[in-house]
């Protein structure tokens, strides 16, 4: 009788399995009692192992030498300097990458350039790659948040060899502050003496990289280093009412961020008399910025300096990134911004309320005509990050002899006990990193000038390799206001930060 085709097939996978059993025992067996078989397999597995070691570093090197290319590229490329040039260049190097990356994985490496250089113009960069995480090839991807990450290690690097300067008798030491969940030593930078210093010594003086008043001393104190306003000295704005100077020095430093932040109310009123007995419909239009004035009525309102700061950072950092590209300035890590500065503090997190999204819907409201591309850069993230550095970094301006007879703002900031009051804050690139002790303090931080111009003076012997300590208050934190080493992002930039740190640590 014969066989049926099912039947044939089970007998078939019966010899089979029965084939690769024998095998296993025979194998099995010869592991056991064979020396020389062990000594083989043990030879051809370490064969195995050590080409695969050598394949996975060639694949890194051969990623390194491709971050290398590219950047080079990069840096002889000659990036647009206007808002208009930098948007076509964007939109043209983004299409270019698009199109590389559609003729498959043999394009990819070619379509890291373009996408690299959309990056160098994008005015914010993490929010770029948010979108590049979703949008182009993991490959790619990977490629430019490793360029990033050696990028930002090499510009952090750079900031720290060369900020304070020898000249200072500073530098920014690592001071540990114990350790992490995971056991790792926390670090934070603090001054530290390079040199000695004697009692009595002025260590520096320096002015702030923006500062304010409380808003209600508007007009009685100097507009832009806070002090008080003489009256014979007085200089006024010619477009607005809001503020006062307390020279035509001070009214042109304050120029690069007034300009953006003039509410140009006495224009109307030059107009106001100007067209008395013209016709309704000949009368000029009202030049005055509603948006300004909304925004500075809410500051006095309630009693807020904070986003009058940032307005204030924001506007001189538009005008300083100007004057940097009429210049012409390289951004080659040997010069760094106010935003390299503020960038490298550390800050409270801060969660966001209904008072801070109104500020930010003001803030954006005031700038956005007259800063092309301001919406993409001030995130709700970045403002109250920058919030955050002030609440954790300003230090309280104190120059008036007796109490001020209006209302003060109630933000933090770091207050001394000089014995004079507080008529606003100021936020310093050095002073920033002088460590807090009320016991094993050193110098002593005044205002000799009676503006906002501060002065670190040694208040005892100061041996090199000391930090610099001295006392004023700390801002509370509270579980919505926690120090950055606890911040809770969002789980889309905590995946962004760590592939960034990630990628710090192949590089190092």
């Amino acid at each position: 009788m014969p066989l049926q085709s099912k039947q044939v097939a089970l007998i078939a996978a019966g010899v089979a399995v029965t084939a690769g059993v024998g095998y296993l025992i025979y194998f099995d067996q010869k592991r056991r009692s064979d020396p020389s078989f062990r000594k083989q397999l043990k030879k051809e597995r370490k064969k195995v192992a050590k080409k695969e070691k050598v394949e996975k570093e060639e694949a890194e090197q051969s990623v390194k030498d491709l971050i290398t290319q590219v950047m080079q590229l990069a840096a002889q490329e000659t990036l647009p300097s206007t808002p208009e040039e930098k948007e076509k260049y964007f939109m043209a190097q983004v299409a270019k990458g698009e199109a590389l990356c559609s003729q498959g994985p043999t394009a990819y490496q070619d379509a890291v350039v373009p996408f690299y250089l959309a990056l160098k113009v994008y005015p914010a960069p993490l929010e770029l790659i948010m979108i590049y995480q979703k949008t182009i090839p993991e490959p790619v991807f990977q490629i430019l948040v490793t360029i990033m990450a050696k990028e930002q290690n090499n510009r952090v690097n750079a900031f720290y060899e060369q900020f304070p300067g020898a000249e200072t008798g500073l530098t920014l030491g690592e001071i540990p502050v114990g350790t992490n969940a995971e056991g790792k030593t926390v670090i934070r930078r603090g001054l530290v003496a390079e040199r000695d210093f004697a009692e009595g010594d002025v260590l520096f003086t320096e002015a702030p990289l923006v500062s304010a008043l409380f808003p209600a001393l508007e007009g009685l104190y100097c507009h832009h280093c806070l002090k008080f306003v003489e009256e014979e000295n007085k200089t006024t704005c010619g477009d607005c009412d809001f503020v006062v100077y307390c020279s035509k020095a001070c009214q042109e430093q304050a120029t690069g961020y007034h300009k953006y932040l003039c509410s140009k109310n006495k224009v109307e009123k030059k107009n106001d008399e100007e067209s008395v007995g013209e016709p309704e419909d000949q009368a000029p239009e009202d030049p005055t910025d509603a948006k300004v004035v909304t925004f500075r009525d809410y500051a006095r309102e309630h009693k807020q300096m904070y986003p009058l700061m940032i307005a204030e950072f924001l506007s001189a950092m538009v005008t300083e990134e100007t004057e940097r590209t009429q210049r012409g300035d390289a951004d080659d890590n040997k010069t760094f911004t106010s935003w390299d500065h503020v960038d490298r503090f550390r800050y409270l997190d801060i969660q966001p309320t209904e008072s801070t999204n109104t500020e930010i819907e003001l803030l954006k409201n005031l700038l956005n005509p007259k800063v092309q591309g301001i919406s993409e850069f001030l995130s709700d993230q970045i403002y109250l990050m920058l919030k955050g550095k002030l609440l954790y970094n300003a230090y309280a301006i104190e120059i008036a002899e007796k109490s001020l007879d209006v209302p003060v703002s109630e933000e933090h900031s770091r207050a001394t006990s000089s014995g004079k009051t507080s008529v606003g804050a100021g936020l310093y690139k050095l002073a920033t990193y002088i460590g807090q002790s009320d016991d094993a303090n050193n110098i002593k931080v005044v205002f000799q000038d009676n503006n906002h111009q501060l002065t670190a003076i040694a208040t005892k012997s100061i041996a090199k390799g000391d930090e610099i300590k001295t006392s004023y208050t700390l801002p509370v934190s509270s579980t919505s206001e926690k120090k950055q080493d606890n911040a809770q992002q969002s789980e889309e930039k905590q995946e962004i930060a760590e592939n960034l740190e990630e990628k710090q640590e192949i590089e190092q």
